[in-house]
């Protein structure tokens, strides 16, 4: 009998083991870590209403651009330091698919043609940065303004504009991307000249509130932001239209904490989360709930065309180091 029990005791130790493994494996860590292509004051704003709800997650934050947290996602291959990209163009989840992990959230309001539509999808809107013009209304009568996608390449505008590089911005390539659609690299070729090219997005619109430049590329949001703060500036809306296009958030794929990924995915996406980034930052978000920002015409107002971030991704690589070959 004694020697049955020691053999019984001797067999459940692996399994034991092996139980307190899987346990391990899918224990829900503490950490959570947000690589944010949006403003670093929104992704705290973000981090800390997460956390309010989720008390026992500490969350960690890494803001770059677009492109570099996308270098950077390639190089740390294949495990990550990164759970969440927020706030990233769709066309950067579209251009880098394999990247991100699937998973569908609890409660979904958004819109579908502002998301994944995939059975399995990887990214969810957040905010809708319509492409525009911000114009510094102390250098340029109404009458001045450029109107059109077509007018930055007017010579009189030459040394006015300022725009940011696009192998350094998400928006910036939605910027150039959209008048080779609509012109094609002849015109980008016209263009470059014209422009101050900068290293960030956030400096274009802070530098025409300055008066440094007449005009800006930019998402609209940023206009309205600024006119609240009583800025001199106006916005102005290209008449072929302004791509309907946005930005997302999405798991990285591999991530060290999976789980809280997916609570923080889970609560993004609710109303309460969108209202904090209209609050913070003056964005149209994806929710048809949550108000325009003050100083921007309704959606209905605006001349919006398709934008097919699946062929922005396709040739954003060629698009950008050809136009990036101009500005040097």
């Amino acid at each position: 009998m004694k020697k049955l029990l020691f053999i019984l005791i001797v067999l459940l130790i692996p399994i034991t083991a092996f139980s307190n493994a899987q346990k391990e494996d899918t224990a829900v860590s503490d950490s959570l870590v947000i690589w944010s292509a949006t403003s670093a004051e929104l992704t705290q704003e973000l981090a800390n209403a997460f956390t309010e709800s989720h008390p026992g997650i500490n969350v960690d934050i890494i803001s770059s651009g677009t492109g570099e947290l996308i270098t950077r996602l390639k190089a740390e291959q294949p495990n990550p330091s990164g759970d969440i990209a927020l706030g990233m163009g769709q066309e950067a989840f579209e251009g880098n698919y394999d990247l991100f992990e699937s998973y569908t959230v609890k409660v979904d309001d958004i819109p579908a043609l502002l998301k994944d539509t995939r059975s399995n999808p990887k990214y969810y809107g957040m905010s809708m940065p319509i492409q525009a013009f911000i114009v510094n209304t102390d250098l340029l009568t109404p009458a001045e303004y450029p109107k059109s996608w077509k007018d930055l390449a007017d010579p009189k505008y030459k040394g006015k504009i300022v725009m940011a590089n696009p192998s350094m911005s998400g928006s910036a390539y939605s910027q150039v991307y959209q008048m080779n659609e609509l012109y094609g690299f002849e015109f980008i070729k016209k263009l470059v000249p014209n422009v101050v090219w900068v290293t960030s997005s956030k400096i274009v619109p802070n530098s025409v509130v300055r008066g440094e430049y007449a005009i800006g590329v930019t998402g609209d949001y940023n206009v309205a932001k600024h006119l609240a703060e009583g800025a001199h500036v106006a916005v102005s809306y290209p008449s072929e239209g302004t791509g309907a296009r946005f930005d997302a958030s999405g798991i990285i794929k591999n991530g060290p904490n999976l789980e809280n990924a997916k609570l923080f995915m889970d609560w993004v996406v609710t109303r309460d989360a969108l209202q904090i980034v209209f609050e913070s930052r003056s964005r149209r978000t994806v929710n048809p709930d949550v108000p325009v920002p003050a100083g921007l015409p309704p959606l209905e107002k605006v001349t919006l065309v398709p934008y097919d971030a699946i062929k922005a991704s396709e040739v954003r690589e060629d698009l950008t180091m050809k136009t990036v070959d101009l500005i040097k």
